[in-house]
C-alpha cells in the first residue's frame, strides 16, 4: 500500500492495487479513532476533479457522520492492517518532520 498524500494529525490518502483508500483521524466526545474508508467511483470522480480539496471536504464529511453514515464503510481486517502498517513505516521513514 502507497501513501499518496496525508495531512498531519487528520488524513492519509492510499492506493492499493487499483483501489483508493481514505483513512482518518475521528473523534466523538472524548475518544478518538480511524476510520479507512474505500473511495468509490462518485468520490474517485470528485478527488480527480478536485484534487486535495476534495480530500479535505470528504474527510470532513467522514469526521462528522463517521458513527451514522460512515459507519458500515468502515474497512477492518487485513487491509485495515496493511494500511497500519504502510502508515507506521511512513511516519517512522518521515519522523524528523512530524516530531
Amino acid at each position: 500500500m502507497k501513501i499518496i498524500d496525508f495531512e498531519s494529525k487528520s488524513w492519509f490518502f492510499l492506493s492499493h492495487e487499483e483501489d483508493y483508500y481514505i483513512d482518518v483521524n475521528c473523534s466523538h466526545s472524548f475518544i478518538s479513532f480511524n476510520m479507512l474508508i474505500q473511495l468509490n467511483k462518485s468520490e474517485m470522480s470528485q478527488y480527480q476533479n478536485n484534487g486535495r480539496d476534495y480530500l479535505n471536504s470528504f474527510v470532513k464529511e467522514i469526521q462528522h457522520y463517521a458513527l451514522s453514515t460512515f459507519k458500515d464503510r468502515n474497512i477492518k481486517g487485513e487491509m485495515e492492517r496493511i494500511a497500519n502498517d504502510s502508515i507506521i513505516k511512513f511516519l517512522e521513514e518521515n519522523s524528523k518532520y512530524f516530531f
